[in-house]
């Protein structure tokens, strides 16, 4: 790949730090422990990029949303730079119109302002990112040639995947070999709130929410996330980029700190996050290109793309407005049906798909399978680290769904499908969310339960006309709470996204179709 290293990005997940950090902290607060970890963090970033506190509480003050203070803060060079993707930057390193260097200091620039308005940081090693900047610009003069296709292209790296020399913290006080914690927010008591850049009020989902909120605010060009149950397409949804979850064994998960005791019904998949679904592609391409099955237990697939096959082909689309279980919020029925017609229009067939069982999938396979010890780990790693849980994780462990279960009752499942291309369905019941909040989770974790890919691609705003029908009835208590949630004031001209599914092992398929509707969205 030859990437140049970048930060780390904030998440909730599991912790595995040095033994070095609790030297001489016997009997230190977790208070004082974040304490440490923050400041830190804080001495990483130059002198010369910290913008100073009065200007930063007023700028902050100034609006709700982080990503319209990017022009007041960089230079105009500066932002031409970042507003490039991953393989346009790629090209320009190869003809020689940027240098790594130039490249590498404007996204680390970038990174340090997006970590000063939304808390998107864990690990900060902008010093060795432009290093070996550097030494990648020698290897362009000296043989006259990149050394791969992401040559000097700079690649955020969620906290959840060690990274040699660097913290995986991800959000534990205690450093212990446990599960993760699983949310659909970022937020941790060692670092704090990450915030969403088109709305501080809002999460920009979890749990690679970090990732999400650094890439929307142009601090990363492409990212890497891991999904064990949306936490790669729920930050891309709330943050307006494009996700990837791949089927799980496609790419490696080594040094991916989220092994959950009991937890093996559901794989975790790692994938990227982005700008554009072609970013998306050349990260599959060059990871699957390394031959990864070499080294660990992986499918020995190579990727084939079939983009360039797929751009002339009349696909078979099945939409799915909602699950029966949770009516996602009036924007987002709103573009999955604009969607829908342009697709039409375009010469496509376009058909109703009708879920089936999601409530059911989730009460009694998923959500079970998640937490087959009740939690209980998680429960001990707060322990011994003398935290405290936050509210949305605590609601979520709360559910008389999770209980410590037997090794019979783990061993159920099921599946179910419809012979079609692709699926277009919600990403999640919202388009943003609220601060502490645990939302439903169904629309992501079902493909995640049938290791699906599955990716989203922005498709619309949040209009200030959006509302639910008159007259509507939630369903249930679920839908009602989602409902209660509804606040256009809130939400008006955040991002939706749209989800897009195949089958298993039809990854290449799934990217091919996204650059289809990705197109026809944006004609």
């Amino acid at each position: 790949m030859f990437a140049t290293p970048f930060p780390a990005s904030q998440n909730w997940g599991l912790c595995k730090g040095k033994a070095e950090i609790w030297s001489g902290m016997n009997g230190v607060s977790w208070q004082g422990i974040a304490e440490r970890f923050q400041k830190q963090r804080a001495a990483a970033t130059p002198t010369r990029w910290t913008i100073p506190p009065l200007k930063l509480h007023e700028t902050i003050r100034s609006t709700t949303r982080p990503i319209d203070l990017l022009p007041r803060l960089l230079s105009h060079d500066e932002t031409q730079i970042t507003a490039l993707g991953a393989v346009e930057l790629a090209a320009k390193i190869r003809n020689r119109e940027l240098s790594c260097i130039q490249i590498t200091e404007a996204f680390c620039h970038q990174a340090a302002v997006a970590q000063q308005l939304t808390n998107c940081l864990t690990e900060i090693f902008f010093c060795e990112a432009m290093e070996h900047a550097r030494q990648l610009d020698d290897v362009i003069k000296t043989t006259g040639k990149p050394i791969g296709p992401l040559h000097g292209v700079p690649i955020s790296i969620e906290d959840l995947v060690n990274i040699k020399g660097q913290y995986t913290t991800a959000g534990y006080i205690a450093f212990a070999r446990n599960p993760c914690m699983m949310m659909l927010e970022a937020v941790n008591n060692i670092y704090g709130r990450t915030v969403n850049p088109w709305n501080n009020q809002l999460s920009p989902g979890g749990s690679s929410g970090g990732e999400g909120a650094l890439i929307a605010m142009h601090g990363s060009p492409l990212g890497v996330g891991s999904d064990l149950s949306g936490s790669i397409r729920v930050p891309a949804a709330f943050c307006g980029l494009y996700g990837f979850k791949p089927s799980a064994k496609r790419l490696s998960t080594g040094g991916l700190e989220c092994p959950q005791k009991g937890q093996e019904s559901i794989a975790a998949a790692a994938g990227p996050l982005g700008h554009n679904v072609d970013d998306l592609e050349l990260f599959m391409q060059v990871c699957c290109d390394a031959k990864p099955w070499l080294r660990e237990p992986l499918l020995r697939l190579p990727w084939a793309s079939q983009t360039s096959q797929m751009k002339n082909r009349t696909l078979r689309v099945g939409v799915m407005l909602w699950d029966e279980v949770v009516m996602p919020h009036p924007s987002i029925t709103r573009v999955i049906q604009e969607v829908a017609q342009k697709l039409k229009l375009a010469g496509h067939d376009v058909f109703e798909f009708k879920p089936h069982h999601h409530k059911r999938a989730w009460d009694d396979i998923i959500l079970p399978l998640f937490f087959t010890d009740g939690g209980r780990d998680i429960k001990q790693t707060l322990f011994a680290g003398n935290e405290p849980i936050l509210p949305s994780a605590k609601r979520l462990l709360d559910d008389a769904i999770v209980k410590e279960r037997s090794l019979s009752e783990i061993a159920k499942s099921s599946s179910s499908g419809e012979p079609m291309d692709v699926l277009i369905c919600p990403v999640s019941s919202v388009p943003g969310l609220p601060h502490d909040v645990k939302p439903w989770w169904g629309y992501c974790s079902q493909w995640n339960l049938l290791d699906y890919p599955s990716g989203v691609v922005p498709a619309g705003r949040v209009l200030g006309t959006d509302a639910y029908p008159e007259g509507y009835e939630p369903v249930n208590e679920l839908d009602r709470e989602n409902m209660d949630l509804y606040n256009n004031d809130l939400y008006v001209d955040l991002p939706v996204a749209i989800q897009i599914v195949a089958p298993n092992l039809e990854d290449e398929k799934l990217l091919g179709a996204m650059k289809v509707v990705d197109l026809v969205i944006k004609s």
